[in-house]
């Protein structure tokens, strides 16, 4: 979702600039792997067009593969290096560098940058995610001691990887309890919870170099590149801390300097920054009027009845919380988590008759709510359905996905798993040209092919695992 171009151009507007619609923009991904970032995309926005770069001819085949199968004629994948490849000046609105930036050498790391550069548009957007400093150092120290273990076996899966989680098996359950130790047991348990394909990546590829958010800031300055955002904005609040600590960041002006101190604070470990060019003015204060022009969307739901003073509690799925005796925002929050995960627009939620009080108490609310993590912000919004049509449909996308696998994307750009085989079989029917009783038909089908019972409550069951799919996001309703 954080490299989605709503939620770069969402951003950019919060802070002053006029960024492309997604719906009508161009993208570029560097190390696009195989195309599993920018095809959903592609999927969704059909008037937009996406291009993707990356060294590994395998993934960018196994990519061009599912763009065919989809019948996708805008997206291009290129096998192609850093520096191999340039991009015509201005060219993107977007462009994207997931893992990419702390797993490469320096000479290109400069290339990166240097391409988001040439590619930006006037009020493009680059979004860099990479390993940081102070909170790396653990992680970068058990990397060292994996490629300790490792050092005199092959760089390969079946060699490599069996003695890396072996240690971090040893390191997990003999690690003392000091504090040391408890650094050593919680980072072997993380990575030993890594696929395959990430640990060798993050941690036994030839490049893994977290840095300093100064020092990621300065380099992309030499790149007529500066810091516009995190892309996920509530990791730029200072969050829970002491009205002293509050006040002692409040007072750094420097935006630079002010993030890194956060991040001596946090111990962060990895950063997703949002980078624009140096000569865009940037308003660094959010104002909420400007949510006027957004939409927005919310799993917060209302915790029990207003009390006597008239306020309202909302509890997020990550436990942020707002609470407000306002009841047009009350209202809102109660309206955009019914519509879930659908959004709302602003404008729409304050109607025709909204007071000048009533627009800013509303729009301050929800900026809060979105540095606290509880609603989400959109230019353009997701279009899911909450309510099954009488003849459903999910995206070709995720109907693909079902054939191979258990993870699907949903139409708000997240992987969604769907672990049991009939689920997946119901995902793969849903093109929408079957109705309620052909769906049942081919799942009882599916169920006798199998030698397995079907249960007499199938129509309700079927009822009941369409709307899930529906609060998943997997149903289309445009």
């Amino acid at each position: 979702m954080q490299t989605h171009p709503d939620r770069l151009a969402t951003l950019a507007t919060l802070f002053g600039l006029r960024p492309a619609p997604p719906e009508r923009c161009r993208v570029l991904e560097l190390g696009c792997g195989d195309g599993g970032n920018l095809v959903p995309m592609a999927l969704a926005l059909p008037d937009s067009t996406f291009v993707g770069i990356d060294v590994a001819l395998t993934a960018t085949a196994r990519g061009q593969g599912l763009v065919d199968a989809l019948g996708l004629g805008n997206v291009t994948l290129l096998a192609q290096s850093f520096e191999s490849w340039w991009p015509e000046p201005e060219s993107f609105d977007y462009v994207i560098a997931h893992g990419v930036y702390s797993w490469v050498a320096q000479d290109e790391r400069d290339r990166l940058l240097a391409i988001c550069r040439a590619a930006l548009a006037d009020d493009g957007v680059a979004y860099v995610s990479y390993n940081a400093l102070p909170g790396g150092h653990v992680r970068q120290a058990m990397r060292e001691m994996l490629l300790f273990h490792t050092a005199d076996l092959a760089p390969r899966l079946q060699t490599q990887l069996p003695q890396a989680r072996a240690l971090l098996q040893f390191l997990r359950e003999g690690a003392p309890e000091t504090e040391h130790g408890a650094l050593v047991r919680r980072e072997a348990e993380r990575m030993l919870a890594q696929s395959d394909a990430s640990l060798l990546h993050d941690q036994l590829a030839p490049f893994n170099d977290p840095v300093y958010f100064y020092e990621f800031a300065a380099h992309a300055a030499r790149h007529a590149l500066q810091y516009l955002a995190e892309a996920d904005f509530f990791e730029m609040q200072i969050g829970a801390a002491s009205e002293q600590t509050v006040e002692a960041l409040m007072g750094v002006e420097n935006v630079v300097r002010r993030e890194q101190y956060l991040d001596f604070l946090k111990g962060r470990m990895f950063r997703q920054t949002l980078l624009c060019r140096a000569e865009v003015a940037i308003d660094r204060t959010p104002h909420p009027e400007v949510l006027e022009r957004l939409a927005v969307s919310t799993q917060a739901q209302p915790q029990g009845e207003p009390g006597l003073d008239g306020k309202q509690a909302f509890t997020g799925p990550t436990g942020s919380t707002l609470t407000t005796d306002h009841p047009l925002v009350i209202d809102a929050l109660k309206r955009a988590a019914s519509a879930w995960p659908a959004a709302l627009w602003v404008r729409d939620v304050l109607g025709p008759q909204a007071t000048p009080d009533d627009r800013r108490a509303l729009c301050d609310a929800l900026l809060r709510s979105y540095a606290a993590n509880l609603v989400a912000l959109h230019v353009h919004p997701p279009r899911p359905t909450t309510t099954p049509g009488e003849a459903p449909r999910a995206s070709a996308l995720a109907r693909h996905q079902a054939l191979g696998g258990e993870m699907v994307t949903n139409l708000r750009h997240a992987s969604v798993r769907i672990e049991d085989d009939l689920g997946r079989r119901l995902v793969t029917l849903l093109d929408g040209t079957r109705d309620r009783a052909a769906l049942t038909a081919e799942l009882r089908s599916f169920l006798s092919e199998q030698g397995r019972p079907v249960p007499d409550d199938l129509p309700d069951s079927l009822e009941r695992s369409l709307q899930g799919l529906a609060r998943l996001a997997l149903l289309d309703g445009t």
